[in-house]
């Protein structure tokens, strides 16, 4: 299929001016501002309600002759992730972004292509008057990477499009057609203190160097957990010398693979030369289980002043080491082509005085499996009388027969010479909730090549968007 393809300058130039607004989950008002006033610019009709959620309408160009309506979604935020040595400040601090070759990257931090992208390209097509398309009513929502308050919430009553191609997708070559759902867990244990011997020293040990990434996307590919190995390794030191747990930190959210994890434990003097040794020894161990992406991974430890001769006993100690070692993690259950249709990732640990708190998601295609998981989970809180905290993020399911989707595959042929890979995703999309508010929804997910979402490494291929952004105008003209 040959066409007269448009550049993506304008996409481009959206990209770059939001990448300057700060746009972490739950504080969109400035980047909500921006498209409220871009659409107020172009008199175009704007709802935005009172969780910052917003639709605007575009009336289909005069040379469309189809009666009906698309809907164009994406989300306004983005995940804060940074370099451990960056001093970013994702709340009043835009991006540094810059290009490298054919990526677009940003300087130390996540790049928010994750949905910036898709952002980028509704406004271009909102702004042409060269696109041929039908009526669009384009839906920008709120707290897409923590909660899906904004999807939750939002009112699509006034919507007519019974057709939803939503942006927040990071492949080219695939469509998704469906997505997981997700229950998302916070432990809250109880931590009992105990006062210190004279002959013991604090040390501080850490496990990073680890990649990262999407905890729905990445989690397959054999990345690790260092909150996982961390418990790992307590429990291999505390079965031969008895330590003490003070603090213990790693991780930011429940939906980022977590790339680093440090502990700091009371133990006896005597014992630290063959604690080194130990740690010395457990690095050698990720790194032969990790057979990729370990070139940076590092178990270190040190001695380090402590401020007060306190730490959490014993029996606290064993009950973390424990609750670490019986989460599962990773993918939980899979398909014949190794697909993850179960999975779970212990994104976040930290702890006060007097408690320590455990974050971690559960995703899921298939609610029958992933029941006997929270099985597991739920003996684990009876096990140790763990205070728990649930929330649950909704799934959608495709349709078996979709003429919307059948012609988005023919385009796709077409204009890739290729067949697209059609998939039900295991990654949580606002189509969960899109779909039980409008039950005839017909979804599909569209995007250009992004790696490494959610991780400072996070870049998007400029060919590919630029592939995309005509496909998606393909289609607009096809409906």
């Amino acid at each position: 299929m040959k066409i007269k393809e448009i550049d993506i300058s304008e996409v481009l130039k959206y990209f770059y001016e939001i990448s300057k607004i700060p746009r972490m989950s739950g504080k969109e008002e400035k980047i909500a501002d921006y498209v409220e006033n871009f659409a107020k610019e172009r008199n175009l009709k704007c709802i935005r309600d009172i969780h910052n959620n917003i639709i605007i309408f575009k009336d289909s160009t005069k040379w469309n002759n189809s009666e009906e309506s698309i809907m164009l979604q994406c989300h306004l935020d983005m995940v804060c992730e940074k370099e451990e040595n960056s001093n970013h400040d994702f709340e009043k601090e835009g991006l540094e972004v810059y290009i490298e070759g054919d990526y677009i990257k940003a300087k130390n931090t996540t790049l928010g292509a994750d949905n910036g992208i898709g952002i980028a390209i509704i406004l271009a097509i909102l702004n042409s008057n060269k696109i041929n398309h039908p009526k669009i009513e384009a839906i920008f929502t709120v707290e897409e990477e923590t909660t899906m308050e904004g999807a939750k919430q939002i009112d699509v009553s006034m919507l007519e499009s019974k057709k939803m191609i939503c942006l927040d997708n990071m492949n080219e070559e695939e469509l998704w057609i469906g997505c997981a759902g997700a229950k998302i867990f916070e432990y809250e244990i109880e931590g009992n203190q105990h006062k210190i011997r004279e002959d013991n020293i604090l040390i501080k040990i850490g496990i990073n160097g680890f990649r990262g990434g999407h905890s729905g996307k990445d989690i397959s590919k054999n990345r690790g957990n260092p909150i996982k190995e961390m418990g790992n390794l307590l429990d291999k030191l505390n079965t031969k010398y008895n330590i003490f747990l003070k603090n213990i930190y790693g991780g930011r959210k429940v939906n980022v693979i977590p790339r680093e994890c440090y502990s700091e434990v009371y133990i006896r003097y005597d014992d630290f030369d063959r604690i080194s040794q130990e740690i010395i020894e457990y690095n050698k161990t990720i790194k032969r289980k990790i057979i990729n992406d370990n070139e940076n991974i590092k178990v270190s430890v040190k001695k380090i002043e402590q401020n007060d001769n306190y730490s959490f006993n014993s029996n606290t100690t064993k009950k973390v080491i424990n609750i670490l070692k019986e989460i599962k993690n990773g993918v939980y259950y899979e398909d014949k082509y190794s697909n993850p249709l179960v999975s779970l990732n212990i994104g976040k640990i930290e702890n006060t005085k007097n408690e320590i708190k455990i974050s971690f998601s559960i995703r899921t295609n298939r609610s029958e499996i992933e029941q006997k998981l929270e099985d597991d989970l739920d003996n684990i809180v009876i096990k140790y009388g763990i205070q728990e905290r649930k929330s649950e993020l909704s799934g959608y399911e495709h349709k078996e027969r979709s003429i919307f989707i059948d012609k988005c595959k023919a385009i796709y042929k077409g204009y890739f010479e290729v067949n697209p890979k059609v998939i039900d995703m295991h990654i949580c999309l606002e189509a969960g909730f899109f779909g039980k508010k409008i039950p005839e929804l017909d979804f599909i997910a569209i995007a250009p090549n992004i790696y490494d979402a959610h991780s400072p490494k996070e870049r998007c291929s400029i060919s590919s968007l630029k592939k995309i952004y005509n496909y998606i105008i393909l289609i607009l003209n096809d409906i």
